[in-house]
């Protein structure tokens, strides 16, 4: 149904171009009729089948005309109600666009043009609700994409790997080069976990801003491994050039912690957590949040870049 108005209109020309080419053929039966019978009848004769035949041509091109016209008159009715719902329907695109309707209360998808523009609206209505809350730092989606994503997974008996992807001693490269070159790093983080999404994993899989330099990567489980390793490479790899020479040369930096001690900080390096509903299931977000959170705590301890997945079925877990 993308070309109705098109299809209606080439109609009506087709139809304007048959009955001339009807006319045609009949005046060209008719002449031929009459050059017969001057041959072998009288003037008076003639003169009457040249008569009938000009009355046969106009009848045939007034039917034609006719006909052309009411297709023309057609064609432009369905015009007019197609633009009459394209201009209701981009008068209510911005009602979807606010959140203040929901495209299924204007469509009845009773055609195509209909489908198309329903489909359109609920397109933006996702990716409406999908970036609501999206970082302005990343660009990437926030918790209730987040959260989205997880529910309709489990809905639909989808298996998955969440990465939690947490950066070590963020805080203290903050407070010593300064909210400017930390939000570099946050963007940089952000653009590595996405390069490894297309080059390891599915490019329908998810990644996701927490906030801070707190991320999320969702993937399928047979993925998670390399997606992981993909990560800690190349973090690893330009995390260095973050630091100026002299802390570089050094292996640290000198800064306070959390708790107000002072104390040394190694090179950031990069923590991920992987929670799997391989060998458990998790009755919500909030659930595999929790188990992703507990991995996240444990990995943090251990010394550099790591990663460990969830392997657990009940209550004990392995890396």
């Amino acid at each position: 149904m993308h070309f109705t108005l098109i299809r209606y209109v080439l109609i009506s020309f087709l139809v304007v171009i048959v009955g001339f080419m009807l006319v045609c053929l009949v005046s060209l039966s008719s002449l031929e009729h009459i050059a017969a019978q001057l041959e072998i009848s009288s003037v008076v004769v003639t003169l009457k089948l040249i008569r009938n035949s000009q009355f046969v041509i106009l009848i045939l091109g007034l039917v034609g005309l006719f006909g052309g016209l009411i297709s023309m008159a057609f064609a432009v009715h369905q015009a007019s109600q197609i633009m009459n719902r394209l201009r209701q329907a981009t008068k209510l695109l911005g009602d979807v666009v606010l959140d203040e309707m929901s495209p299924s209360e204007f469509l009845k998808a009773s055609d195509g043009l209909d489908r198309e523009i329903q489909n359109m609206m609920l397109k933006i209505k996702d990716s409406q609700q999908r970036y609501l809350d999206a970082s302005p730092l990343t660009r990437l989606p926030g918790n209730l994409a987040i959260e989205q994503v997880l529910k309709g997974k489990m809905d639909q008996g989808e298996k998955f790997a969440l990465c939690y992807i947490d950066l070590d001693d963020f805080k203290a490269f903050n407070d010593k080069y300064g909210y400017a070159k930390g939000s570099d790093l946050i963007k940089m983080t952000g653009e590595v976990l996405y390069r490894a999404k297309d080059k390891y994993a599915e490019q329908q899989d998810f990644v996701g801003h927490i906030g801070g330099d707190d991320f999320v990567l969702i993937t399928s489980p047979d993925e998670a491994e390399k997606v992981c390793q993909a990560i800690i490479g190349e973090f690893d790899r330009l995390i260095p050039e973050y630091y100026h020479d002299e802390d570089r040369a050094k292996g640290f930096i000198e800064g306070t912690d959390r708790y107000g001690v002072k104390r040394r900080f190694s090179i950031m390096s990069i923590s991920i957590a992987v929670v799997s509903d391989v060998k458990r299931s998790f009755r919500s977000p909030i659930e595999i949040a929790r188990a992703a959170t507990e991995i996240k705590d444990y990995v943090k301890t251990l010394p550099g870049s790591n990663y460990l997945i969830d392997r657990r079925g009940t209550t004990r877990w392995d890396a």
